[in-house]
């Protein structure tokens, strides 16, 4: 769904879409020296494979990936797994809005949250 409201935006050629964590890092590998790092990297905390709080401490941990902003965008509410991934190093956590409407309002804000970077949004495991 957030894929769609980036195209609502007019804005879907700014954002790059994979899976699972896995994937973020198999693209991080291959192309983050020769394309520069994402300005951004959204995160889903229900990914398949390496779920996104695991790849959120991975990519803290990471001494190349460390200071890549991440926001994670989930339907989750619980108030210890947003404190949880606030204390690794996100710097927000966005619950999934229910309305289609909301969520090209969160594809706006996101897309003005990268813009401080010269590299696209890097979306993971939320369609």
């Amino acid at each position: 769904m957030l894929h769609t409201a980036f195209e609502e935006i007019g804005r879907s050629g700014d954002i790059l879409l994979v899976e699972n964590g896995i994937q973020v890092f198999s693209y991080l590998d291959a192309h983050a020296k020769e394309q520069g790092m994402p300005a951004l990297i959204v995160l889903d905390l229900n990914m398949p494979i390496l779920n996104g709080m695991e790849t959120l401490e991975r990519l803290k941990s990471h001494t190349v990936y460390k200071n890549i902003p991440v926001i994670i965008f989930t339907t989750s509410i619980h108030e210890v797994e947003k404190a949880k991934c606030l204390e690794i190093g996100a710097v927000d956590f966005i619950k999934k809005p229910a309305r289609f409407q909301q969520t090209i309002s969160t594809a706006r804000f996101l897309h003005d949250s990268a813009m401080g970077g010269w590299q696209s949004a890097f979306v993971s495991g939320s369609r």
